[in-house]
């Protein structure tokens, strides 16, 4: 005959004063096949002596006495001695009402689908302790649904208001944990993963009594739970990893993940503790698979999580378990939400030319990347099978070293990108580099061929740098007294790299960088990431072919007759020149748009044809085109006269214009002393950083300004 007993678990500790009230209603059941397990978990007071008498004159009562472990434990023992084929629990001050395990019984053997029932519950205060959560306590749904991954995390996660199969608690071995806090929720957590169906009951048949010195109440206050849960979640995924269960709910673990990250926000948690949270629950989120998301908030919820990430730390870094092998071709770029949209058209080049016979790790260290963009780039690179995109923020990183990592002109913090490969990529011994304003020829997987000996690093030399350093005086004190570079180091372009990782580390090149970045001398550079890179690793360097690294406005520069003229008394600069014309013209050169030189700025600029090619393929093409045309109007139509024009837009008429303010600068030893900043509405001149004339336009008047002071307005005459 099989049992259809009802199995009830009761951990107590010094609950005197409410036990014998738990255990009245226990026995007064209208279900009459139940055993009733008391755990005593330490008690010191009276509570065991008055299970005792209920003992005397119930069967059905048992008693298991035990040093203080904690409620996990406890009920982990109640489950070893449970002899039923379902189970139930109870809170030892709390009630059942009197056909609560009748109704339960009733609803988990409807069908055979269902593995787990819910009623709702009445809530007694005791002691007029407020509960924020009371809500979240009670059901009110009714009849028989199917687990799905949403479901699951509305379903709350007391144990007492459920009951369980224990055929399916033994055969996905599930138990309690031994947590002071929170292994309910991983009770529940395991057993809704591997439940197919549940059936809701809108009645109250509990009755949930808090009061303060209750645990659930301390868990509230408790500042340290935190680490609690996470362990809850870090034992729930090795749970759902050894069952293969892990796909079936990513959402749900990931919703797990999410709440403990809103729980690292209490105000008392001390910082220590609060960023050996945020790091776990970094490691949690890595094992989300994001594309199968379907919720916008939790995506955000998970991009702000990333942010937090340090550097280098082996549980948040989604390369630690990432093995180099002969074949594969690690592509990294430091990017944030100025360059994404042409980095774009970079990986489109990289695509175009590369090889099936190998794979490539399109690497991006975020530097401040909104997530509706990356998911424009993991949309692109899963066109190629043998393409895989690994994002890796840098945000916490930078934040760090904020004071040695400053911003200058149009030098964003993404410049510093580079400088964390060693500690990112520190499975790998060799990684190419690329800044987000190159277009490849070529595929990139031949700068994984190339023998770099005892170098530390491969790069193309900085024909304009070098150029100027030979030509003009003051770029010649630059490069011998500020960087300490003799003529024979030669000035490298850092656009496109090649590290060996392994000298990097031997070197400890990433820290000498970060160290010269931090000297108060440091603001005197003038390509800070590119001038520290020369300096450590001078001597260190292996000199690539120009057609790897050409940039465009180089050729502008050629054309100077005075510059022509240097050139031709140099041998190292007219050899130098002569590659540069062969890379310049050549069918499959690497092309890098540098300075303010930029396609989507010129475009008319010799060489944006080949940009444009790939942009044109791109997501954000519209977008870049539209805002090409801009910039044009906004740059050489400053004073349109707008009512001459037809159909021109009502916001542009109006002055509400998109377009960034444009801003020229003007040095002197390499010291900004002159500003210039135009944009639709008005034109304002700095020096030494004094705004000392302004010029307001509102329609066809405009307004004259010395220091602040009005001095006079001028009309214009329409003809």
């Amino acid at each position: 005959m099989i049992s259809r007993r009802v199995s009830i678990i009761i951990p107590f500790y010094n609950t005197g004063a409410y036990i014998g009230a738990c255990l009245k209603s226990l026995i007064g059941q209208t279900y009459a096949d139940i055993e009733i397990i008391c755990v005593n978990d330490g008690s010191t007071d009276n509570s065991r002596w008055i299970v005792e008498d209920f003992q005397k004159d119930n069967k059905s009562i048992h008693l298991i006495n035990r040093e203080r472990s904690g409620p996990g434990i406890a009920r982990k023992n109640g489950l070893e001695n449970a002899s039923g084929q379902y189970v139930m629990f109870c809170d030892s001050d709390d009630l059942y009402d009197p056909v609560m395990v009748s109704v339960m019984h009733s609803l988990i053997t409807a069908t055979e689908d269902i593995d787990i029932a819910m009623c709702s519950c009445r809530l007694r205060n005791t002691m007029g302790t407020k509960r924020r959560d009371k809500h979240y306590l009670i059901n009110k749904r009714n009849g028989i649904f199917d687990l799905t991954q949403s479901l699951k995390r509305a379903i709350n996660v007391v144990l007492w208001n459920k009951i369980y199969k224990v055929d399916i608690l033994k055969r996905y071995n599930i138990n309690f944990i031994n947590e002071t806090y929170h292994e309910d929720e991983n009770f529940i957590f395991k057993y809704l993963s591997v439940s197919r169906k549940i059936h809701f009951v809108n009645k109250k048949l509990y009755t949930y009594s808090y009061r303060t010195e209750s645990l659930s109440e301390k868990i509230l206050k408790n500042p340290y739970h935190i680490k609690e849960y996470l362990h809850c979640v870090e034992d729930f995924l090795k749970f759902l990893e050894i069952h293969s269960l892990l796909q079936k709910n990513n959402q749900y673990f990931a919703e797990a993940v999410i709440y403990g990250y809103h729980l690292t926000k209490n105000k008392l948690l001390d910082r220590e503790t609060k960023e050996d949270a945020i790091q776990k629950i970094g490691y949690l989120a890595t094992k989300v698979e994001m594309q199968n998301i379907n919720n916008e908030n939790l995506k955000k919820s998970f991009f702000t999580i990333q942010r937090g990430f340090k550097v280098g730390d082996k549980r948040t870094n989604p390369l630690f378990d990432v093995q180099q092998k002969k074949k594969t071709v690690p592509v990294v770029f430091s990017c944030d939400d100025n360059y994404i949209k042409y980095l774009s058209a970079t990986l489109y080049s990289v695509m175009e030319y590369a090889s099936p016979t190998y794979f490539y790790y399109i690497i991006i260290i975020d530097c401040g990347i909104q997530q509706n963009f990356i998911d424009i780039i993991k949309r692109q690179l899963a066109k190629c099978e043998n393409f895989s995109l690994h994002i890796v923020s840098a945000i916490s990183f930078l934040k760090e070293h904020k004071r040695s990592f400053r911003e200058k002109d149009h030098f964003t913090l993404a410049i510093y990108g580079r400088l964390l490969i060693p500690k990112i990529c520190n499975h790998f011994d060799r990684v190419i580099y690329a800044d987000t304003d190159i277009i490849f020829g070529r595929d990139v997987a031949r700068l994984m061929e190339i023998d770099l000996k005892d170098n530390c690093l491969a790069a193309t030399i900085d024909s304009k740098a070098e150029i100027d350093r030979r030509t003009n005086p003051r770029w010649t004190r630059y490069f011998e007294k500020r960087l300490s570079l003799s003529i024979e180091n030669t000035y490298i372009n850092s656009g496109l790299l090649v590290f060996n990782l392994l000298k990097w580390r031997e070197f400890s090149i990433h820290e000498q960088c970060i160290r010269l970045l931090s000297l108060s001398k440091a603001k005197e550079f003038i390509y800070p990431d590119q001038d520290v890179i020369n300096v450590t690793c001078k001597n260190r360097i292996f000199y690539l072919d120009q057609s790897w690294n050409c940039a465009c406005p180089v050729k502008a520069v050629l054309n100077n007759p005075l510059v022509i003229k240097k050139v031709l008394n140099s041998v190292f600069l007219e050899e130098l020149t002569s590659q540069y014309n062969a890379a310049y013209n050549g069918q499959d050169t690497v092309f890098h748009y540098t300075s303010c030189c930029k396609p989507w700025n010129v475009p008319d600029m010799e060489k944006a044809e080949r940009w444009w090619f790939f942009c044109r393929k791109t997501e954000y093409y519209e977008q870049i085109l539209f805002e090409s045309i801009s910039r044009q109007i906004q740059m050489h139509l400053i004073d349109l006269r707008y009512d001459s024009i037809i159909d021109v837009p009502t916001s542009l008429k109006n002055g509400n214009f998109f377009i960034k303010t444009l801003i020229k600068t003007i040095y002197f030893l390499f010291m900004p002393c002159f500003k210039i900043k135009t944009s639709l509405k008005s034109k304002k001149y700095y020096l030494f950083g004094i705004k000392f004339i302004k010029i307001d336009k509102i329609n066809n008047i405009k307004i004259y300004y010395i220091f602040g002071v009005r001095i006079f307005t001028a009309k214009l005459i329409r003809i």
